[in-house]
């Protein structure tokens, strides 16, 4: 936060009422302004929750744009656009895998408890009141107020650490739900443990986490059984401290703003509805799982963090585009890169360069298989800027036929959240190979050159003169994307 207010990215609201759902108006408004990769970061530095003015500061929007991703990662912006920083992340982290597509690990670093910020302040028994905080219902339509940026930690003796992020719904003072979805990592942890026996599950939530770890527990960037923690800390280049709950043996983060401990009965109650990241409201469910709180401990002036689901770009990609780009440049040499794109759900942009027939149809399906979220796969040439949404829209209606370059798979596992689906978690999914089509794959028989190719072609230099006689005039409108 200290690196976005340095830059000018941060906007303090002072005073705002979320039981009118001002704050989730302001988001809207902010988005509807400046996109969601042009928004600020935004402080509401005290809110209005359940008719109880709350004074500790709530933060949103702290990965809305792109350079967020490049600062969490150190990335030194000078000079640098967006996108040239988001790139830079990329290349960042790529060097940080190895051969085996294995991100460089540092283990954990164990601390005192006089040691750990989230230690200052410790609430237990009859004290302990998930209420007395400002975790927000974002609309009228949820099932109440959520902790919805909150990393779920939970440990198993075969598979040892997970660090997920699910949404909880406060349901009491001492009880929250915990939402991982049937075949997410915390999911499979828990039904383990539920099938061997065992009355309840040991858990702590962590709120507050740095940018690192939440990334990491918030994307599939670490596999099943493999420790976020331990991959958070080779992305930083130092061990991320951690520290014991009080009551449990679990390993939380220290240095977070919030830790709530508890234990997760099996016992399902229901939960929700939510309004999910597609911009709808998710369904009520039945039966899901919660949490009874046991201890919470904090800083003594803790900052807390609210996702506007739906609104705001809520984690950053970067980890997650640098896991799968390395595994479909395992199986095609010709794959250049990938970008989800979470501001238009569902869609992945793939960049290839294209040497034969069919490799367009071929990465498309790999890439549809590979990551769930995917449900429109457009795959392009190594010409258009994936990162450039208008760009690739622009390349599928110059380059695309629907009847040759086109794959339609009836039912695969799909997001949960997708208002689309009849079949929670089943969804149908398309690729559009955007590719320049060859002869042989039912293409023209010559493709024409793009018009600002020729123009470079016969001024070389037209760009550089333009920026020298006009970058007072462009620099004046310019914004960033």
């Amino acid at each position: 936060m200290a690196a976005l207010e340095a830059r000018g990215a941060v906007r303090h609201v002072e005073e705002i009422d979320q039981d009118a759902y001002e704050a989730t108006g302001l988001m809207y408004r902010f988005i509807d302004e400046f996109g969601w990769l042009g928004g600020p970061a935004v402080v509401f530095d005290r809110v209005k929750v359940d008719g109880q003015w709350m004074e500790s500061p709530v933060i949103a929007n702290q990965f809305g744009r792109w350079e967020f991703d490049a600062l969490a990662f150190g990335i030194d912006p000078d000079g640098l656009d967006q996108r040239q920083m988001y790139r830079a992340t990329l290349a960042k982290l790529t060097e940080l895998m190895d051969e085996n597509g294995e991100w460089t690990t540092l283990q954990p670093a164990e601390v005192s408890t006089d040691q750990a910020p989230c230690k200052e302040v410790k609430v237990t028994g009859d004290d302990i009141d998930v209420t007395a905080f400002p975790f927000l219902q974002t609309n009228p339509a949820d099932g109440g107020r959520y902790i919805n940026t909150g990393n779920v930690v939970l440990e198993d003796p075969t598979h040892g650490r997970n660090v997920g992020t699910y949404r909880c719904q406060v349901k009491g003072p001492k009880k929250i739900a915990i939402n991982p979805e049937p075949n997410q990592d915390g999911w499979k942890f828990l039904m383990g443990m539920k099938e061997r026996g065992e009355p309840f599950a040991k858990a702590a939530v962590v709120l507050g986490a740095e940018p690192v770890v939440y990334a990491i527990g918030s994307s599939k960037a670490a596999g099943y059984g493999q420790d976020e923690l331990a991959i958070a800390g080779g992305l930083k280049g130092k061990p991320i401290n951690i520290v014991k709950c009080e009551t449990s043996d679990i390993m939380v983060p220290a240095d977070v703003e919030m830790v709530i401990e508890g234990e997760i009965p099996f016992d399902m109650e229901p939960e929700g509805p939510f309004g999910e990241m597609y911009g709808y409201i998710g369904r009520h469910k039945p039966e899901n799982f919660y949490m009874n709180v046991t201890a919470i401990t904090h800083r003594r002036n803790p900052i807390f963090i609210n996702q506007f689901t739906g609104v705001t770009r809520h984690f950053m990609t970067a980890p997650l585009e640098v896991t799968a780009s390395f595994k479909l440049r395992k199986i095609f040499p010709n794959f250049v890169g990938l970008h989800i794109a979470l501001h238009i759900p569902g869609f992945c942009f793939v960049s290839i360069d294209k040497q034969g027939a069919g490799e367009g149809l071929a990465v498309g399906r790999e890439v549809s298989k590979l990551l769930k979220i995917s449900k429109i796969t457009i795959v392009v040439d190594k010409d258009v800027d994936i990162h450039n949404q208008t760009e690739v829209l622009h390349t599928v209606g110059a380059r695309w036929q629907p009847a040759p370059a086109t794959h339609i798979v009836d039912e695969a596992p799909g997001m949960s959240g997708d208002p689309s689906t009849p079949k929670r978690g089943i969804t149908s999914r398309v690729v559009i190979d955007a590719t320049r089509q060859l002869p042989e794959e039912g293409g023209p028989q010559e493709f024409g050159k793009m018009n600002r190719e020729c123009l470079v072609e016969g001024q070389p230099d037209i760009f550089e003169r333009i920026d020298k006689k006009w970058s007072g005039l462009l620099q004046e409108w310019k914004q960033d994307p």
